[in-house]
């Protein structure tokens, strides 16, 4: 395959794995007009290898969906691969996707080498947001691993890869097709008999976390006790609280493990990230030609890349932003948690930022819902739980359900 041209625009230089499923190459861009081409990754998938039963046309159909959601994804999140491209060609099947220039964390992840409780604290928040994003929209991973986690060069961000093994669930949780598909030691036993959730992925997560802090060179090296659990903690350095966490994420029964990332996240929160000094106190918006980004007061570096015609600053983990003529939400990682979708939109204070929608203001709470319709002139900020509000030259005090307290 080295040198082949696909497409007549996708020329092959190296080749970066393989496996049952299919090869993964890097290629050159050769369309754009620039001397030096731009990198992508092109996956050659094997359909036959994955389901010999099914009908070419009912695979060739689930790949297309497939493509579909994984363009959605990368389009949306920044810390997922971008999705350029699907074709077929002479019976083949071809992705193409965005290079992320960097390093997977089995480069990190290494035999001996325990993280700090600090880092690995980290990796499960940034991790989890990634997973949130994917959950909410009814995608399981189901390969999530050291070397499918890649840590960004430029800004240090990671980023989940290979989803080559992604499904779609129905409204039921039930896959629409699977078969067993995953990684030896970071698959669960339902996901081993075909039958992944989205705690599939949250297992995959805490046992990377767990080796991560132990030090082990593979899952499978962990030792299982007499309720069918996995023993770690003597390998490791760690909090209770936190250990408390990865136990629940690892459990045996997918039933008693929690069930989506935003349960675990709002675990971290709340028993962990809390109690500890937060990002967000230490990013500033800065201004670079046209563009606003964010950096880090500490180190002067530019965080989060140049890309916003306003921004405000942090309160409560999300700023405003806006991108052409509508303001939303970021986090600390520069990812939309509220799409830009507001008039106008100012600081979280208590849990909920005033927003204006058709020349009205009300409130919204993190997750974006509206949760005191606009109808002020006018809002302030919540402070104990009470914002002042105006309609007209009228003057009141709300609470956090918009019940007027006095005028």
């Amino acid at each position: 395959m080295i040198g082949r041209i696909l497409r007549k625009r996708y020329k092959i230089i190296g080749q970066l794995g393989y496996g049952g499923f299919g090869e993964t190459y890097l290629a050159e861009d050769l369309d754009i007009p620039t001397e030096t081409k731009p990198k992508c990754v092109i996956k050659h998938l094997k359909p036959r290898a994955i389901a010999k039963n099914i009908p070419y046309a009912d695979i060739e159909r689930l790949f297309k969906k497939e493509a579909e959601i994984l363009y959605k994804l990368g389009q949306t999140y920044t810390q997922i691969p971008k999705l350029y491209a699907y074709f077929e060609q002479r019976k083949n099947m071809y992705i193409v996707q965005e290079f992320i220039d960097g390093n997977d964390l089995s480069q990190e992840i290494t035999s001996g080498t325990r993280w700090k409780e600090s880092d690995v604290i980290r990796f499960l928040e940034e991790m989890l947001k990634i997973l949130v994003f994917i959950h909410e929209h009814n995608v399981i991973h189901r390969d999530i691993k050291p070397s499918n986690i890649m840590r960004r060069k430029f800004d240090g961000k990671l980023v989940l890869i290979d989803f080559g093994l992604v499904k779609p669930i129905t409204t039921s949780g039930i896959l629409k097709c699977t078969i067993p598909v995953g990684s030896p030691g970071y698959v669960p036993v339902e996901q081993f008999q075909g039958r992944p959730k989205f705690s599939s992925d949250i297992y995959a997560l805490g046992i990377t976390a767990i080796q991560a802090l132990t030090g082990i060179d593979y899952p499978m090296q962990l030792s299982i006790d007499a309720t069918d659990e996995i023993a770690w903690r003597d390998l490791a350095q760690v909090s209770e609280s936190l250990a408390q966490i990865l136990d629940k994420m690892v459990l045996y029964d997918f039933r008693k493990r929690y069930s989506k990332a935003a349960e675990v996240l709002n675990d971290l929160n709340f028993n962990i990230l809390r109690l500890q000094p937060s990002n967000y106190e230490w990013l500033s918006p800065v201004r670079i030609g046209r563009k606003w980004g964010y950096m880090d007061d500490r180190t002067g570096q530019v965080i989060i890349q140049p890309q916003f015609e306003d921004a405000y600053e942090f309160t409560e983990g999300l700023a405003s932003v806006r991108i052409g003529e509508k303001y939303g939400y970021i986090d600390t990682n520069g990812n939309f948690i509220i799409h830009p979708q507001f008039e106008w939109a100012y600081y979280f204070s208590e849990g909920l930022a005033e927003v204006l929608i058709n020349g009205k203001s009300g409130y919204i709470n993190v997750t974006g819902k509206v949760v005191i319709q606009p109808q002020f002139d006018m809002a302030n900020l919540f402070s104990s739980g009470l914002a002042e509000v105006c309609i007209g030259d009228q003057y009141y005090l709300i609470d956090k359900t918009g019940k007027f307290i006095e005028e």
